[in-house]
């Protein structure tokens, strides 16, 4: 396999296990044009990536419904209010009955025969002489307090009788309304019943609600941070892509350039076909050797607009309106290993992220032991019926305070502490195992971007040895002292070593990418 071959397909196993949005470009391929609307840069890539990639998109909306968390574990500490409306069909109908004729009638009884009395007396003249007027006017004297208000009409009577004499008779009609009046019916149930409730819930003491809302504070950063992780994996693989499709584009170039040294060849194969000096066969040799350049030529345009549709998809940009513009030669200046890896177990998000859980994890633990505590609490409750019961009213209202004391719950509460106390372990033990992961991570990609460089290095020696290879071969060749073996194999070195060098630079980027990564630093700058 050709050394470009394994370049993209090193690139494309990278980016496709962060991209499953990849396989759909694939599927759907969107030819990329020769020339761009504009040049990307690898800033501009990183920066397309962070704001328009799908799958960053897709993790900041998780992270919004992982907020749904602290949001129930403060429901637990604010006033809660239910409005509640009811209509009931009852059967039967309670009513219960309250006769008060008999006293009604009595009275009216009474009433009339003072006032009869009254009269009498008036008439013939004995009102202040009668033992009954005497006994009457000494009790509306002495009366006091409610029996002064209840008889105060009748003593108006008896002090002032002409009245009497002017006042008219109840009338038959008016008896009856007073009797009626007089037996009312209390409805206790009625038939069609209508309810309304308004209750309110004031928490005032809840001691497990307060570390639970500061476990699921800390398990949102967590989040939080974890989407940096994500954030930083798929920025990784847009400038894997990036530096792919750039690897291609030098691919490209190189394939050209050995097109052009194949047809050079070819037509001096023919001048000297033509001086008689060479056979056809090496006129042959050498337009197939132009035939196989020019093939490798199709298959890296391939390869690039695949590189290009592959990096278009990422940023979420139409393919074929941008052309990658290869950065300049990488920094290859390095800090020593300790540097790094303190860097790294400082600002790696994984660690920051575990650490987090972990301190929920140990909040949780705590609010399962004080859900032994009891709870205190506020509460008002407005009642609106039409069932108005003795009462004789249509609303009503209860306040106080109530505590809650669960003393057994068949151990629910000690089940949640063992489950967030082993969740708690377990993040210490992958807490431990990622530091040491980290430190052996960042010392071999360290190591990785020292060998790479070194490699570029070669590389570049290896092509300027190979042109030189092929110019001299080429001499020799014309002069009669090398065959055109040896000029079609000096051929092929060269485009070897300038697929080589491609490959080389696209290494040494990727594993300055894969250090920065690694120690939490940002991916370029």
């Amino acid at each position: 396999m050709y050394p470009c071959a394994r370049l993209f397909a090193f690139a494309l196993c990278s980016v496709t296990t962060l991209s499953p949005a990849l396989s759909a470009a694939q599927q759907n391929p969107r030819a990329a044009t020769a020339t761009a609307a504009r040049s990307l840069t690898i800033e501009d890539a990183i920066k397309l990536g962070e704001t328009q990639n799908r799958d960053l998109a897709a993790a900041r909306a998780r992270l919004k419904g992982a907020h749904a968390d602290v949001e129930r574990a403060m429901a637990a500490l604010l006033p809660t209010l239910n409005v509640q409306g009811r209509l009931t069909v009852n059967e039967p109908e309670v009513k219960v009955p309250f006769d008060q004729r008999a006293q009604t009638f009595s009275s009216l009884l009474q009433g009339g025969a003072i006032s009869d009395a009254s009269i009498a007396l008036a008439k013939t003249g004995m009102l202040q002489q009668g033992s009954l007027t005497k006994s009457l006017a000494d009790y509306c004297r002495n009366a006091s307090g409610s029996n002064r208000d209840a008889v105060d009409s009748l003593c108006k009577q008896l002090t002032d009788p002409a009245s009497q004499l002017t006042k008219a008779p109840p009338t038959v009609d008016e008896l009856d309304s007073m009797l009626t009046s007089a037996n009312p019916q209390i409805v206790i149930q009625p038939r069609l019943q209508l309810d309304a409730n308004i209750v309110a819930a004031v928490p005032l003491l809840v001691p497990a609600a307060y570390p639970a809302l500061q476990g699921a504070k800390l398990a949102y950063r967590a989040q939080e941070r974890q989407l940096d992780v994500t954030m930083a994996q798929v920025l990784q693989s847009v400038a894997t892509a990036f530096f792919a499709a750039a690897g291609s584009e030098e691919l490209v170039a190189a394939r050209t350039n050995t097109i052009e040294v194949a047809q050079k060849t070819v037509d001096n194969a023919k001048v000297r076909l033509q001086a008689g000096v060479v056979n056809k066969v090496e006129v042959t040799r050498a337009e197939l050797a132009l035939i196989q350049a020019k093939q490798r030529l199709l298959e890296s345009q391939d390869s690039r607009a695949s590189a290009y549709r592959m990096l278009a998809t990422m940023i979420k940009q139409p393919a074929g309106s941008f052309k990658v513009t290869p950065p300049p030669e990488p920094s290859t200046e390095l800090t020593a290993e300790d540097q790094l890896v303190d860097q790294a177990l400082k600002s790696r998000p994984e660690l920051l992220s575990i650490d987090l859980s972990m301190r929920a994890a140990q909040s949780q633990v705590t609010s399962s032991w004080l859900r032994y505590a009891p709870n205190v609490s506020l509460f008002g409750n407005i009642r609106l019926t039409n069932a108005t019961g003795f009462a004789g009213r249509h609303d009503s209202y209860a306040f106080g305070a109530q505590i809650d004391w669960q003393l057994f719950d068949g151990f629910v509460r000690d089940a949640q502490r063992h489950q967030f106390d082993a969740q708690r372990r377990d993040a210490e033990l992958r807490m431990e195992q990622l530091r040491e992961s980290i430190s052996d991570e960042v010392i071999n990609a360290r190591r990785n971007v020292q060998t790479k460089r070194q490699g570029l290095l070669t590389a570049q020696r290896a092509l300027q040895m190979a042109q030189e290879t092929l110019n001299l071969v080429r001499l020799q060749y014309e002069a009669g002292t090398a065959t055109q073996l040896d000029l079609l194999t000096s051929q092929d070195q060269m485009d070897l070593s300038a697929v080589g060098l491609a490959q080389a630079r696209f290494d040494l980027s990727l594993s300055i990418i894969q250090l920065r990564r690694l120690i939490g630093a940002p991916l370029v700058g």
